[in-house]
This record gives structure tokens, sequence and C-alpha cells, in this order.
């Protein structure tokens, strides 16, 4: 399979952010990080995928129940094992009255709100049923900018008229599709996203001003406040990681360090909450420093942050050479 340098230049930056943005963040820079961090992650996914080399579903979607599935139960078993004995005794959790099989009973049902172990899992499930749905809705459509303008109105429909969020992310599973077809579509066309500097910051300065107006995002949640407003912060954040990481490809080329963040993603995303608790240990127990010393500070967080991400980065290797069946492998993925 071709590899897209930008590709991984994308994800790298897109999961930094995801770590950041759990983090006890200056509330506007969160919502600034929110109005477009998920889409982009579902635009990529669309970009990735393709019917020509997934000609059956049955062999699409076991091939991703490996590689989605797989990790989702393990690492929410991993965390919520630690969250059993550990977690729940300290911080904010040891004042929540969750009974203990809670959090199992809600990755089962994949319901995201209520993982109290390790919420940010909630995008391998939501992404498994987009991605079947998908391939059976979009296969045989032609035109499928027609079908991105349904479900564009269907996500809006359902945002308006549902209360509810849905067993297995379906909800935002729904809107993540536009994302995801849109990628596609566009991979599908061979476009190129073009590195123009003023293009780029006009996008940064549109996203700041959507998430001004729009205030927090939470996908998982199947809330976007103004829908119209979201689209707009979402695309706009598109273009921006796309023309960027476009920008930084041309300029740094392949970098390993990067290929190897990029492989790993599943492995950050499931496992940086449980560094930050080992991290905020550590301060508290440590160094005596209140973890209310990390609140609304963006320089620190930043720091948090990147730390956090790279001890996660053992972790992946440890996984990828001994137990690869955490993440649906028979071997290294990075061993060939």
């Amino acid at each position: 399979m071709k590899r897209f340098i930008w590709i991984d230049y994308a994800k790298s930056i897109g999961i930094y952010f995801v770590v950041l943005g759990h983090t006890h963040l200056y509330t506007p820079l969160s919502n600034v990080i929110y109005t477009w961090l998920m889409p982009v992650f579902f635009f990529i996914s669309g970009y990735l995928f393709s019917f020509e080399k997934n000609t059956s579903l049955k062999t699409f979607a076991w091939k991703r129940f490996k590689s989605l599935l797989i990790p989702y139960l393990w690492i929410n078993l991993i965390t919520y094992l630690f969250w059993l004995f550990v977690g729940r005794k300290f911080g904010d959790d040891s004042n929540l009255n969750i009974c203990w099989y809670s959090p199992l009973i809600n990755t089962l049902l994949g319901n995201g709100k209520q993982m109290i172990h390790n919420i940010p899992t909630w995008f391998y499930i939501c992404l498994y049923g987009l991605e079947m749905f998908y391939y059976i809705f979009f296969k045989h459509v032609k035109k499928r900018y027609i079908g991105l303008i349904i479900l564009i109105i269907a996500g809006y429909l359902n945002y308006t008229f549902n209360p509810y969020v849905l067993p297995f992310s379906l909800n935002t599973a729904l809107v993540g599709m536009i994302f995801y077809g849109f990628g596609y579509e566009l991979k599908n066309r061979k476009y190129i996203f073009k590195s123009n500097i003023i293009y780029i910051i006009f996008s940064l300065l549109l996203i700041i001003v959507v998430a001004h107006f729009n205030g927090r995002i939470n996908m998982y949640k199947n809330y976007y406040g103004n829908y119209p407003l979201f689209l707009v912060g979402a695309f706009s954040g598109i273009y921006l990681i796309a023309a960027l990481s476009t920008l930084l490809s041309n300029i740094f080329k392949e970098r390993k360090w990067i290929t190897y963040v990029s492989k790993n993603t599943i492995i950050i995303s499931g496992f940086h909450l449980l560094m930050f608790s080992f991290m905020k240990g550590f301060l508290v127990f440590v160094l005596h420093i209140p973890i209310a010393f990390l609140y609304e500070k963006i320089l620190i967080n930043v720091l948090f942050a990147a730390v956090s991400l790279v001890l996660c980065l053992p972790v992946a290797y440890i996984i990828n050479r001994y137990v690869p069946f955490i993440i649906g492998k028979k071997k290294s993925p990075l061993r060939g």
C-alpha cells in the first residue's frame, strides 16, 4: 500500500492534540482544539479507505474488527482493571459513586459518555460502525457527493430532534461519515492540498472565530453547538491540518519517529490517560505538587501532554514486540 507521508504528519499532529485536549488546558484553547480534532481523524480514515482494495464486505469487516475492535476490547480491559483497583480510589474518580461493573457494561455498549475508565476509546467502536455503514451504503453509489449532502442533512436532523446518545456512538458515526466520505472523495479525485501560508493562516483564524462563538464540541456526546458553525470549523480544521502536514512533509520528508507515532496512534490514544495517572501520582506523592498546579495553564499542559505521549512510546514498543495480539496483530507491524 502506498504510504502518504503527509498522513503520517497529520496523524502525529492529531494524536498530540488528542493528548493535549485531555489535559487541564486553558478552556478557550481546548475549545479551539475540539472544533476540528475528531473530524480530522474521521477524514484521515476515509482518505485511507479504498473500495478497490476491499472488494468484500465480509473480508473488510473482519480486517477492521481485528484492527479496531480487538484493540478496543483489550485496551479497555487493561485500563478498566487499573481503574478498578487503583484509579477510582484517587483524584476526581474517588468522589464518584460508580458501580464497579458500570464501565464494563458501557464498554460493551460503546457508550463513551459513561466509560469513565477510558473515554477516548469511543472512537474505535464508532469508526468501526461508521465504516461498515459507509461500505454498505456507498459501495454501489456513483454520485457519492449526493450521499454526503444527505448525510449532512440527516446529521442535522438527528442532532436537532434526537436527544439520546445511541449505543456504539451511532449518532456520532452518522456525522463522522460526512468527513470520512469527504476524505475518500478527495483521495479518489487525487486532490493535492496546497500549502499556501495565507490559506493556512486564514483557516486557523476561522477556527478560532468558530470556537469563540460555538464553544466546546463533544462528538462522543453527539454535541455540536451550532451545527452549521460546527461544519465550518471542522472543514477549516481539515484543511489546516492537511495543508500544514503537506508543508511539513515537503520540508522534512519522511522521518522514522513521525512514522512510528503515526503507526501507534491507537495505542497512544488508548493509554495516554493511564500515563496521566502515573504522572499526576508522581507530582502529588513524590514532588508534593497539587493537581491544581496544572489547571488552565497553557505551557505546563503543553509539556505535560508531550511527556505523556513520549511515555506511551515504550508501551507501543512492548505491545508491538511482545504482545501484538492486543492490537489485533500476529506479529509486529513494525518488524515487517
